[in-house]
């Protein structure tokens, strides 16, 4: 059995980037031939990789200025290339063309929902005009859907929201998973807040600037830079620079590597996310596998309940269960027990990857898209 799986751009190890690495490695391990096609990738990505990885760039014609629909575009050609030597196909953007792939190639191909990429908020400054821009999208996917035997999504809750443009169509939720054996408790606590993510406004990174202005601790926020999102970084450094409380508070730093991000993870007090989804994101679980307690934005959470502090928009309600954990480190080491044990139970790599598989088998087998002698992974 060979898996192809489609993503673009592929330019940092986390988010959708680190999913698409670890189920690749997993599926590995198993002895499943995997690839990773895309059209965009930073030559470090290979460096910092562990084990066998093969990630195959192709190279392709420049994109338009609309990246939405360009990546439409891009996952065509890269699915006309893997389809060559796939036999199943798992579509991590472009997912509108999933169904090229089934009806043109005739290679079984599965989208991957990991956000919410037409949610206004992202939009900035053209938010009032994010849904006449994203129509024929939205229009395209849900057709695509509909289409094909299955879809999956990182949560019920992105399901929730996908299910407002997608009419119909089978979508299976996949936990995300975390690497257990590298993201570790070490019980240190060096009595700092962490904040991870990409710099992104999704992560809502001014909650945790806020916090600092009525907080004595200090709060560090690891993050990664995105071209199209450099603006939110330098927006947060001109507020930290502009302020002698937060420049003396926060610190903001860029995520080198894994270790660096492990590191900060094991060593911090309390991890913060204020990230406005309402799902715990991989960061958050990584930090929950770090043993860390944890406090998030409030959201319906579907599934396992998470051991976490929820917490809404008013910053003195984060402000007070903050400072009620700092005070007590008895609670904060029972409660990191319990999310390390939560990950353990409900989000790992093996158990993600065994969810993926048995359902892309039920799909095929369901479809005609294998034999019986295939199927066995």
């Amino acid at each position: 059995m060979k898996i192809a799986q489609i993503h673009n751009p592929f330019e940092h190890i986390a988010g959708i980037e680190r999913f698409v690495l670890e189920t690749s490695r997993e599926m590995s391990a198993r002895g499943i031939e995997t690839r990773i096609y895309t059209a965009s990738v930073d030559p470090g990505t290979f460096s910092r990789t562990r084990d066998k990885v093969e990630i195959r760039k192709v190279d392709l014609p420049s994109a338009s200025m609309f990246r939405l629909y360009s990546n439409l575009s891009i996952s065509k050609h890269l699915i006309e290339i893997a389809s060559s030597w796939a036999d199943v196909i798992i579509l991590h953007s472009g997912l509108g063309m999933a169904e090229y792939s089934w009806r043109k190639r005739h290679v079984p191909c599965f989208p991957f929902f990991h956000i919410d990429k037409f949610d206004p908020r992202f939009f900035g400054s053209l938010r009032k005009l994010a849904f006449l821009y994203t129509y024929p999208l939205r229009l395209q996917e849900s057709k695509c859907i509909r289409s094909i035997p299955l879809a999956f999504v990182n949560s019920g809750s992105l399901g929730h929201r996908v299910r407002e443009y997608v009419k119909g169509g089978e979508l299976v939720v996949i936990p995300l998973g975390v690497d257990i054996d590298r993201f570790q408790p070490t019980w240190a606590d060096d009595g700092y807040l962490l904040m991870a993510g990409r710099y992104h406004p999704g992560n809502n990174f001014e909650l945790g600037l806020r916090l600092a202005a009525q907080m004595p601790c200090k709060i560090v926020i690891a993050g990664i830079q995105e071209k199209k999102f450099l603006w939110y970084y330098r927006r947060l450094r001109q507020l930290v620079d502009g302020s002698p409380t937060l420049g003396q508070r926060v610190e903001l730093l860029t995520a080198e590597s894994d270790e660096r991000l492990i590191h900060l993870m094991q060593n911090c007090s309390i991890f913060v996310s204020p990230r406005i989804y309402d799902y715990l994101g991989l960061a958050t679980l990584e930090a929950m596998a770090c043993g860390k307690p944890v406090v998030a934005y409030q959201g319906a959470e579907n599934g396992p309940i998470a051991p976490v502090v929820r917490c809404g928009d008013s910053v003195s309600e984060w402000q007070g269960a903050l400072e009620m954990l700092l005070k007590d480190e008895g609670q904060r080491f029972q409660l990191g027990r319990k999310s390390r044990q939560f990950v353990e139970d409900h989000h790992t790599w093996k158990k993600t990857v065994d969810l993926m598989m048995d359902k892309v088998k039920e799909s095929m087998r369901n479809n005609g898209g294998i034999s019986g002698n295939q199927v066995m992974f």
